[in-house]
């Protein structure tokens, strides 16, 4: 029995196909399915009853999985161990992050995270929610931050922050709103916010039917740096979570409004149960949400002023 054969063992198992699970693996089907085979032979027990639908696990299969699935979790866990007993900080982190993430927030925490770790290669991934889930999932990344309803609970799952979007305007163009900006008459700006597709777009709907209206924008788009870009040189609005946007916000050339009631996003961590973390993934998380809590604690300071000036 070869460690190999495990691990494509529990990957067939948790796709329920060796289409995907070959695709997954980077490893051609007859390959995979001959290994699947020769595992079976020598445990002298059926893992699998081979369908049209795929790869649908036997009573023994299911059994296997448990113990194997344990074996290949300690494995790892062990390597992990013995890499940092020397007290450096070295691996390879896979994480996926949402686009309201990656635009700003996930860049700047990089480039002081390689100067401290730089033996630490990181492999990130911008994209929706739903994508990540399933890239999880699949085992092709160790941990994701997402966006979660407030109230939302998952297994291994980390809260990092819960930030409140804003209206967002060049720093040029005048507000014709007093401010906190009621949520009521956002439809009287000029509005350019994600499309339906991006987990944001959901969650202010959601926000603006609690209070009886539907947001009606003008554009919409799928990513995010195109919604900045846009209102950075016209007169329209956005509403965005102020980390999307925080460099913009620093250099002066963006101007963020709070909005009354409160719209809040909350961002999680999720992690895969069988696959425990390195140092390296939690220290990478940790100097994430660090950076992401200051910075949503300035810009409440500047919110806050804005409002009491009013």
């Amino acid at each position: 029995m070869e460690l190999r054969q495990l691990q494509y063992f529990t990957v067939v198992y948790e796709e329920g196909s060796v289409t995907r699970a070959s695709q997954r693996l980077n490893v051609v089907q007859p390959a995979l399915s001959q290994q699947i085979s020769k595992l079976e032979e020598e445990l002298g027990l059926q893992l699998f009853v081979r369908t049209p639908k795929g790869m649908v696990a036997t009573e023994q299969g299911d059994e296997a999985y448990r113990m194997f699935s344990g074996v290949l979790r300690d494995l790892r866990a062990a390597c992990q161990k013995l890499e940092e007993d020397d007290g450096q900080i070295r691996g390879t982190v896979t994480l996926g992050v949402v686009t309201s993430v990656a635009n700003n927030a996930l860049v700047d925490t990089l480039l002081g995270f390689h100067q401290k770790y730089p033996d630490v290669h990181v492999r990130a991934t911008g994209g929706y929610t739903d994508e990540l889930n399933e890239l999880l999932r699949s085992g092709q990344l160790d941990l994701i931050v997402i966006n979660l309803p407030t109230q939302a609970r998952r297994q291994h799952m980390t809260d990092i922050i819960c930030e409140d979007l804003a209206l967002i305007g060049a720093a040029g163009t005048p507000l014709p709103l007093p401010t906190p900006v009621d949520i009521k008459s956002l439809n009287a700006l000029k509005l350019v916010i994600p499309s339906p597709r991006h987990g944001l777009r959901a969650i202010m709907d959601h926000a603006a039917m609690a209070s009886g209206v539907t947001l009606e924008p003008r554009m919409e788009f799928d990513d995010l740096k195109p919604i900045e870009d846009f209102i950075a040189h016209s007169d329209f609005f956005t509403l965005l979570p102020p980390l999307a946007v925080s460099r913009a916000l620093r250099a002066g050339q963006l101007k963020a409004y709070p909005i009354t009631p409160t719209i809040p996003r909350r961002l999680v961590c999720i992690t895969a149960p069988d696959r425990p973390l390195s140092r390296a993934a939690e220290l990478l998380i940790g100097e994430l949400r660090e950076r992401m809590i200051d910075f949503s604690y300035d810009v409440s300071v500047s919110l806050e002023g804005d409002v009491s000036k009013v």
